[in-house]
């Protein structure tokens, strides 16, 4: 009996000794340790899956096109009545309103002299935006027979489109008369001109060009002529 009593006091002096209080404190750290290491790694896990998805969210972005193609629809006086988009379930579906605007544009801006040498250059540049192949070659050819910048320093030309007929479905013949006027502003004559123009629309995703040609407005062959009446 003395015997059990000594041994279970020594049990329970035993547990609460120093050491074992010391061993238990120093398992119970260690145990700590192990489980912030483990929510760590849990959230650097957590934040390696938030960069995959951002980034990859970044280059399905990047991979879309930025500039939507719109094209402005007008009416028979030239006047914008509608916009539309050049692709999908808004995309224009009769563009002849648009080239019919587009080619009295570029005859204008070819044929208008004024005195002023910037406004003849940038009517020049605009046009040419609008001309390929052999039509760029022919109207470099005319230019050079009659320089804009040259003939404004003794008249200005006016451009009155009169009609555009349409030939085939990519050809049409313009109508127009040329009312020349001195630099006292007096008018000195009128000339009739037609011009055949085949053409070709090419929209462009590049910005520059987009900005300048919306709806890729390309002459590939033209010629005009005197019309004697």
């Amino acid at each position: 009996m003395t015997d059990k009593t000594l041994d279970d006091g020594a049990s329970e002096d035993q547990s609460d000794a120093p050491w074992v209080r010391a061993a238990i404190q120093h398992e119970d750290r260690f145990l700590r340790m192990a489980a912030h290491a483990k929510n760590w790694r849990l959230f650097a896990f957590f934040c390696l899956a938030l960069a995959a998805f951002a980034i990859a969210g970044n280059i399905y972005i990047g991979s879309k096109s930025k500039y939507i193609p719109m094209v402005m629809e007008v009416d028979r006086l030239g006047q914008v009545v509608a916009v539309k988009a050049l692709t999908g379930d808004e995309a224009v579906t009769d563009p002849r309103r648009l080239v019919y605007r587009e080619m009295f544009d570029l005859i204008e801006d070819l044929r208008t002299v004024t005195t002023d040498r910037q406004a003849n250059n940038y009517r020049i540049d605009k046009a040419f935006i609008r001309l390929d192949g052999a039509a760029k070659t022919y109207v470099r050819t005319e230019l050079r027979k009659a320089p804009p910048n040259e003939v404004g320093a003794t008249k200005t030309v006016q451009v009155q489109m009169k009609s555009a007929l349409r030939l085939t479905a990519k050809s049409w013949q313009l109508d127009w008369e040329e009312h020349s006027f001195n630099l006292a502003g007096e008018e000195v004559g009128v000339e009739s001109w037609r011009a055949i123009v085949q053409y070709e629309l090419s929209p462009s995703d590049k910005e520059n060009v987009f900005k300048r040609n919306p709806i890729g407005f390309l002459v590939s062959d033209l010629s005009w002529q005197k019309v004697n009446k």
